[in-house]
């Protein structure tokens, strides 16, 4: 982020994301590029490094993406984000078409996160908080994470990226000692393995197949066994013609036989040159609809018949992957059976495992010196041991899915308690929601996830109900906007951008002479053009910007009436309204500091004070036809009318506080807070405040919009 944005030290509204995996960290990129009002997000994760999970962890350079690069932009309003990032850090070889590795897109999603916090608003900032979440609590108005180092953090919101849990091992092998079971994903898996051993992986999917890749690029050459309940082996990915929607969600079968059949009616109508991927992919984008159409029972029957094949011809491997599999089964390296295993026998230096055939009912036995549980991720949250998970169970914050698949949600993403009732407080995405979605976790899937949830919790932050609506309906009180907050550390003023991020038009508020160069630096970073330049005031401890502005970049001058000036191009009163696409600035009346002051209330939710109000404070009333009493009345008969949340930026801050509201400060300012008027009028009477340094030099340039002639040094 420039330097010359001020950032906030201090944020009304936190969110923690617990999880710093793909999914934790497109929550986050997508919750600090949206974000315009100040914002606190928490990223949990207990490992150093984010953006990898275990997916894009991997060290291994052949362990490929199942997706080509084309398709696997973290945004998809941007679908060659991922591809133009590639071609800009040394790998402009890379095509669509091209499998990377996933270490390199786990480099890409850390970039991305990296990115996305350098250029958001200055009041929004990212933490990241190296420890693990252990316990959560939901009070009324917040909630407690309890993480393993024994702090505590109180936020409004928390998000669950969990990701996927280790795999479960199958109970055949679950009592053997742990020197010959490993998880296909511990760092261990595969070390200290000797060329001739034999192993078994528990497993023919995806996980196998990484693991097959990884033990070949180390030299393995021992005998490799693979068994699962049918024996399918991922298919390959292979270019093929786009194949037309088939399928009407309104219309579609309602049971699991009828869509199977449906597909195979389109597979036996497929002509030269049209392949089973076209219309298997065709599926992609109403699967999740025609999952939820499908009753429970019929879900069930999905899971116990189809799901296997459905997986090897949904998820499918990239071409040399697939190669390197063909290479060790001809090979007679690697032999994969379809069956169950009945039993494992240790010995003393080994396991026998004795397999059951399927169809044949054949026992066969196979002799190795480790077995790797390749069996995928655990999503059945019923027989998770995670601490943090027996919390939420415990306090009945979570109701597992019926199909022992992720936990309930709903549509928004929202956690569904034990008692039916969707939080406001707990959100998820990916594989937690797998039970309610089916297809919700590749890249796809969670970054249309990541991408609405963030627009979920902004909004639940921007909405506005009244006593009788509050927890049940909302209204929505304004657009998005881009806000940012700037600093001149000399005159402690605030300069404060604003923009309709759709016709890139801004204004700028309060600007200073000496910070010109900044501020076209960030219009121009930011690629907006400049309208306006609108003063709450003639400013008596600065000089305004504006006339500088308006020569270089044509804006014009929009100036408080009755200001004494002569050379605005609009002037703005009480109640005027100023529209800026999306963004609309009214006018509000608020003298006392100065005889024309006005204050500016920003689509409802931001208000700048100007030197009406300060953090905790206000602007004096001694000079340039101040009036305490005036002050007092528009304070506390105008602005602390607006609604508590609405968020105050003054135009000066002298102790480093950035923001507030209007509930703060009416409890908490001690100008205002337990004050009459009368005692009011005397506390401003009594205040014997120096003048301002440059007040004779300000107040006459800034008559002038800024326009001076002479060199003015206000070190003085």
């Amino acid at each position: 982020m420039n330097n010359n944005i001020f950032n906030l030290t201090v944020s009304p509204t936190t969110i923690a994301i617990i999880g710093g995996g793909l999914s934790g960290s497109l929550v986050a990129a997508n919750l600090l590029r949206d974000a315009t009002t100040p914002l606190s997000i928490k990223l949990i994760e207990r490992n150093s490094e984010v953006g990898r999970g275990v997916a894009y962890g991997t060290p291994v350079d052949c362990h490929l993406l199942n997706v080509p690069a084309g398709k696997m932009s973290v945004f998809a309003d941007e679908p060659n984000h991922f591809l133009n990032w590639l071609h800009s850090n040394g790998h402009e070889q890379v095509t669509a078409c091209t499998f990377v590795p996933r270490r390199v897109y786990g480099d890409y999603v850390q970039a991305t996160l990296k990115a996305a916090q350098e250029k958001a608003v200055a009041n929004v900032q990212l933490e990241k908080i190296v420890d693990e979440a252990i316990a959560i609590e939901t009070k009324s108005s917040s909630t407690i994470i309890y993480l393993g180092s024994g702090q505590c953090l109180h936020v409004q919101k928390a998000v669950l990226a969990l990701g996927n849990f280790p795999a479960i091992l199958p109970k055949p092998i679950a009592n053997l000692n742990k020197q010959y079971v490993k998880d296909a994903w511990s760092s261990h898996a595969i070390a200290d393995l000797n060329p001739e051993d034999a192993i078994l992986l528990v497993g023919t999917g995806l996980t196998m197949a990484d693991t097959i890749v990884a033990l070949r690029q180390q030299g393995f050459q021992g005998k490799i066994h693979a068994v699962s309940r049918h024996g399918l082996m991922p298919c390959r990915h292979k270019s093929t013609t786009p194949y037309p929607a088939f399928i009407d969600v309104e219309t579609a079968p309602k049971t699991a036989r009828g869509l199977l059949h449906l597909v195979r009616q389109q597979l036996r109508t497929l002509t030269p040159g049209e392949d089973w991927r076209g219309v298997i992919d065709a599926i992609r984008p109403v699967t999740q609809q025609l999952w939820q159409a499908l009753p429970l029972p019929e879900q069930k029957r999905f899971l116990r018949h189809v799901k296997a094949y459905w997986e090897v011809h949904r998820h499918r491997i990239a071409e040399e992957i697939a190669q390197i599999l063909d290479t060790a089964m001809e090979s007679g390296q690697l032999i994969h059976y379809a069956g169950r295993i009945q039993s494992c026998q240790q010995l003393e230096n080994g396991v026998d495992v004795k397999i059951c055939e399927g169809g044949t009912h054949k026992n066969i036995v196979v002799r190795v010196k480790r077995i790797i549980n390749c069996t995928g991720a655990n999503c059945d949250y019923r027989r998770l041991q995670h601490p943090l998970v027996a919390s939420l169970q415990e306090q009945r914050l979570i109701r597992a899915n019926s199909l022992s698949m992720g936990i309930d949600t709903a549509a928004n993403g929202a956690l569904i308690d034990a008692d039916g009732k969707a939080s406001q407080m707990l959100y998820t995405l990916g594989t937690p929601r797998k039970g309610n979605l089916w297809e919700t976790t590749a890249v796809p899937e969670i970054r249309l996830q990541a991408a609405s949830l963030a627009q979920e919790l902004l909004k639940s932050f921007n909405y506005h109900a009244t006593a009788g609506e509050r927890n049940l309906s909302f209204t929505l009180r304004k657009p998005v906007m881009l806000f940012r907050q700037l600093f001149d550390k000399e005159s402690s003023t605030y300069t404060y951008l604003i923009a309709d991020p759709e016709t890139k038009t801004a204004i700028l508020v309060d600007s200073v002479l000496e910070q010109v160069e900044r501020d076209l630096k960030v219009l121009q970073q930011l690629d907006l053009t400049l309208r306006y330049c609108l003063e709450t005031h003639i400013h008596a401890d600065h000089i305004t910007g504006t006339d500088r502005l308006r020569s270089l970049t044509g804006c014009l001058a929009v100036v408080p009436e009755n200001s004494a000036t002569t050379c605005a191009d609009q002037y703005i009163g009480d109640g005027n309204i100023l529209q800026l696409g999306s963004v609309q600035i009214r006018a509000i009346a608020t003298p006392g500091h100065t005889n024309s002051h006005l204050a500016y209330l920003v689509n409802d939710t931001h208000l700048l004070t100007g030197d009406a109000l300060f953090i905790g404070g206000c602007g004096r009333t001694d000079f340039q036809n101040g009036d305490p009493g005036e002050l007092y009345d528009a304070v506390t008969q105008k602005l602390f009318a607006l609604p508590e949340d609405t968020l105050v930026y003054p135009a000066h801050d002298y102790q480093g506080q950035t923001v507030s509201t209007i509930g703060e400060e009416k409890r908490w300012n001690p100008r205002f807070a337990g004050r009459t008027r009368s005692q009011f009028i005397e506390q401003m009477n009594n205040l014997n405040l120096p003048q301002p340094k440059k007040i004779l030099e300000a107040v006459p340039a800034n008559q002038q919009c800024g326009r001076v002639l002479l060199a003015l040094d206000y070190q003085i």
